[in-house]
């Protein structure tokens, strides 16, 4: 059966799950000497705050198996039921820190100092032949036989990205050896393999290409994923290596999530619970930060920093947080439902264009793999609405893939039949499911239906 591998385009999570605790207070220990009066005790007790880490109880894995007959009554196959199978060997992120507490966060612009460290560091002091473009900053760069564009996109709307690229001018045709290319794609792919081992020096680390990072970008970062693989022409292979950052605010990441799995339309479908509790769509405001970076052979392929942050406490309150038992069990209890909910609320669609959910409805097996946890923050909208301001709250990712096995579907006068066979998203930086970790609530924090691949992303 032909597996067809499409990319992950939205997910959508009810609130199933109501648990309490928001309004628990943490309780300190005391600690006292022997033998003290009481007044001489109350002057001297200590108080012993526990860490995030001590707070939550999380495991260093989470490990799982899940294994369900579901069936639902929208299922065209009465009779047999989808084979659904979670399992999770995955490690716990929890930030070392002492405490967590709300924060605003505001869109800023990129500074120019790093748009020069951008130049000078990529663009190795050679000139730019700049592009007339009336919308951004843009040109070209000649660096060790290689041709680079760099472009500034600054906003001019409160919805506007506002993003600095510095790439190989054709870098998409690096990852596509298999593909069939025009004789001229070819010998510039040749050529441009030649100078990247010219230019290059091997193999980039992970800790190198953090100091990297943190020489070019301010703020601290933390590396959420990274990834090589082997780039081949003729006789010639390199090797790729591609890394994802998140920010971090006071030791706590702002968990990464693809922007191509949210809302590609800037207000959310209206969605309800299990009990049929309505709730309605959120403006999701602007887009997420985003900053990657990728090398061919230790030689720079692109990087991408788009929608700067600037974050501060609104409270020095410290949050009480659930255990990670509690939340652990919401999240086993939830996604089992929720992929035989009814379309426009299914778990995951595959990718921002298609009108279909996968794992759908009528799916034989889904098979669920969880590859991360991690406790961070997650950007939501403030009470205004507003396009430039949203709180941080703190939240459990559960980071994952899967696959289903899709039935044959009819199409035109219903005597031909496609065939889908294995759906599969395995991408990076794909939420499955995000869980409130104050007070155990299921949060849509992608949202999924027909209207969200309306209009460009």
């Amino acid at each position: 059966m032909k597996k067809i591998k499409m990319f992950m385009g939205a997910v959508l999570c009810m609130n199933l799950l109501a648990v309490s605790g928001c309004d628990r207070a943490v309780q300190s220990a005391v600690v006292e000497e022997k033998d003290e009066t009481d007044q001489k005790k109350e002057e001297n007790k200590k108080t012993v705050q526990e860490t995030v880490a001590e707070q939550v109880e999380a495991p260093e894995t989470y490990r799982a198996i899940i294994q369900a007959d579901l069936r639902s009554a929208d299922r065209e196959d009465k009779e047999n039921p989808m084979k659904f199978t979670l399992t999770a060997d995955a490690p716990v992120k929890v930030p070392d820190v002492d405490t967590i507490c709300l924060k605003k966060v505001k869109r800023v612009a990129i500074s120019e100092e790093e748009q020069n460290k951008i130049k000078d560091t990529f663009g190795k002091g050679q000139l730019m032949q700049e592009e007339n473009n009336e919308n951004e900053q843009a040109g070209t760069y000649t660096v060790d036989g290689l041709t680079y564009q760099y472009s500034y996109v600054k906003s001019e709307q409160e919805s506007d990205v506002e993003e600095l690229g510095f790439q190989i001018a054709k870098f998409i045709f690096d990852d596509c050896g298999d593909m069939t290319l025009a004789s001229s794609e070819k010998k510039e792919r040749e050529e441009r393999f030649q100078n990247y081992i010219k230019a290059g020096i091997g193999k980039v680390s992970e800790k190198e290409a953090k100091e990297k990072v943190s020489g070019l970008v301010s703020g601290d970062w933390e590396l959420f994923e990274s990834s090589s693989k082997a780039l081949t022409e003729g006789n010639t292979t390199l090797e790729k290596d591609d890394f994802i950052f998140e920010r971090a605010l006071d030791g706590i990441p702002v968990n990464y999530v693809r922007e191509i799995s949210l809302p590609v339309n800037e207000q959310a479908l209206e969605w309800e619970n299990e009990d049929g509790t309505l709730h309605e769509g959120q403006s999701e405001g602007w887009e997420n930060e985003v900053l990657t970076m990728d090398f061919c052979s230790g030689t720079i392929q692109s990087f991408l920093h788009r929608n700067p942050i600037e974050a501060s406490n609104v409270s020095d309150e410290r949050l009480f947080l659930l255990p990670f038992d509690e939340v652990k069990d919401i999240f086993e209890k939830t996604i089992t439902l929720q992929v035989m909910t009814e379309d426009k609320n299914r778990m995951i669609a595959v990718d921002g264009g298609s009108n279909y959910r996968y794992p759908s409805i009528d799916a034989q097996s889904a098979e669920i793999t969880i590859t991360k946890v991690q406790l961070g923050y997650m950007r939501m909208p403030d009470s205004e609405g507003s396009n430039t301001e949203a709180v941080l709250i703190p939240v459990w990712d559960f980071y994952g893939t899967w696959t289903s096995e899709e039935p044959e579907y009819k199409y035109g006068n219903g005597e031909d039949g496609l065939v889908m066979g294995d759906v599969t998203m395995d991408d990076a930086g794909v939420s499955l499911l995000t869980i409130d970790a104050r007070d155990g609530s299921v949060i849509q924090r992608v949202q999924a239906g027909w209207a969200v691949s309306t209009g460009n992303n």
